[in-house]
């Protein structure tokens, strides 16, 4: 994507195809100084979040400090779980239908989950599947009395370490970005 300059501001963005559909460039690549001459400046991606932990917009293209930037607004997504509310801020429950067949609130209130209950969900997933490769083992200790392998149970028990080390992290984050440097240090034991 390039962005034609002139004057400091930009006047026009797209591919050299676009932005010169009459003319014929050697081997499809401009040269730098037909792009010079024309003003054009390659266009630079701005800072753009991860989205699991954000909420990611496309905007416009600015010129920053000169060079013609994509930029992009990022939201931070909900960190902590909150009560579900309609639309004049009313508290939103399960609806249920009753003898009548009505439909009515019960009891239980809807919640939003925030990414704390996300991830710890996802860390509670990766450790049963990695433990259920040698849940057999354990089934077999307690009906016939087989002993688990010592291998197993290490492994088993880091599974296990890990998870706790992760959920205590999770549950102690106070922003977004703190969750994401959590998340990406995971450090799963291999199987051995």
């Amino acid at each position: 994507m390039y962005a034609i300059v002139k004057d400091g501001s930009i006047t026009a963005t797209g591919t050299l195809t676009q932005l010169f559909p009459d003319t014929s460039f050697p081997g499809g690549v401009a040269n730098e100084d037909f792009k010079t001459a024309e003003g054009v400046k390659d266009v630079v991606i701005g800072e753009r979040k991860d989205p699991i932990y954000y909420y990611v917009i496309q905007g416009d293209i600015t010129l920053v400090d000169g060079v013609p930037t994509q930029q992009y607004t990022n939201t931070a997504k909900r960190l902590n779980d909150e009560d579900a509310k309609d639309a004049d801020g009313n508290q939103v429950y399960v609806q249920v239908q009753n003898s009548d067949g009505d439909w009515v609130n019960s009891s239980t209130k809807i919640i939003n989950q925030g990414l704390k209950s996300v991830m710890t969900e996802q860390v509670k997933d990766t450790t049963n599947k990695l433990l259920s490769t040698t849940d057999w083992m354990i089934i077999r200790k307690v009906e016939r009395s087989v002993n688990v392998p010592s291998a197993t149970e290490t492994y088993r028990n880091a599974v296990l370490a890990e998870c706790g080390r992760l959920e205590s992290a999770i549950a102690g984050v106070s922003d977004v970005d703190a969750l994401a440097t959590v998340m990406a240090g995971q450090n799963w034991p291999t199987e051995g």
